[in-house]
């Protein structure tokens, strides 16, 4: 039964799972700080080709994309770059301990999955609140905003953490107890990202493809995350790009996504429990 003393018994296991995973990612500082140098290029290289599409024809636009909104646009896809860690972590982490051979010590610890969930997931929003931090500072400079739309940006920023967290920990139990599908999983989610638009518009494919990208989920999440901050901007052209689709899958997937991934971990793990010692 949920009490106040079992509710401070998760709190300090969170935090503690969230400190041992913050210090060993900071064991190696040279690798810590080069995670974070490709997006950035990747961000500038982006900000040069949408400049050149968008300066060759005045006035041109691809949605609701346009001279005047996409690098608000592309430091928003870059922001979600950096939230995007949390998937591979969870692989990184069990893999290693799976070498260390103290796997079997983490599992059989009494502590609950949801726990593990959280505790390395807050490790991530740690590690990272810092290039997300300084580019949303500059999107704030260059695209200022209410806070009341800033404060709900941050509330779905940190739920799309929550959903790239849950996918991280079903690969986890991958590489734990069926480690061939590992590979399979992240080819499938590579595929997923290409067709999520987090990068560029929809309307920069032809229409099959645009056809294939309003099946994808995660399109609507990180539309929906755009247009939460440019409703700051230009209400009414925000406003007439959000579906209710967009509320739906956002909640379903936010709803949905702990609660499966903690259940496929635990199926797995009993079934096949630790493969590959």
């Amino acid at each position: 039964m949920l009490n106040l003393n079992s509710i401070k018994r998760y709190i300090r296991q969170i935090l503690a799972i969230t400190e041992k995973n913050i210090y060993l990612e900071l064991r190696v500082k040279s690798r810590f700080f080069f995670r974070f140098i490709n997006p950035i290029i990747q961000l500038l290289l982006f900000v040069f080709i949408f400049g050149v599409i968008f300066n060759i024809k005045k006035g041109f636009q691809l949605g609701y994309w346009n001279s005047n909104n996409y690098i608000l646009f592309l430091i928003i896809a870059f922001s979600i770059q950096f939230s995007k860690s949390p998937i591979a972590i969870y692989d990184t982490l069990f893999n290693t301990e799976k070498y260390w051979k103290t796997l079997s010590a983490t599992m059989t610890a009494p502590v609950h999955r949801f726990i593990l969930l959280f505790g390395i997931l807050f490790s991530e929003i740690v590690l990272n609140c810092i290039p997300i931090g300084i580019l949303l500072i500059i999107a704030l400079i260059l695209f200022p905003i209410p806070l009341i739309y800033f404060f709900l940006f941050l509330l779905l920023f940190l739920l799309i953490f929550i959903i790239f967290g849950s996918i991280g920990l079903l690969i986890g139990i991958f590489r734990i107890s069926k480690e061939e599908l590992v590979s399979y999983s992240k080819v499938i989610l590579r595929i997923i990202f290409l067709f999520s638009c987090t990068n560029y518009p929809k309307e920069l494919f032809p229409e099959i493809i645009q056809n294939i990208i309003i099946l994808n989920p995660f399109y609507y999440i990180f539309d929906l995350l755009r247009l939460v901050w440019y409703l700051g901007i230009d209400y009414d052209a925000a406003m007439s790009n959000i579906s209710p689709i967009h509320i739906i899958v956002t909640l379903i997937l936010i709803i949905i996504s702990p609660i499966i991934s903690i259940f496929l971990f635990e199926f797995m793990y009993k079934k096949y429990g630790i493969t590959g010692y």
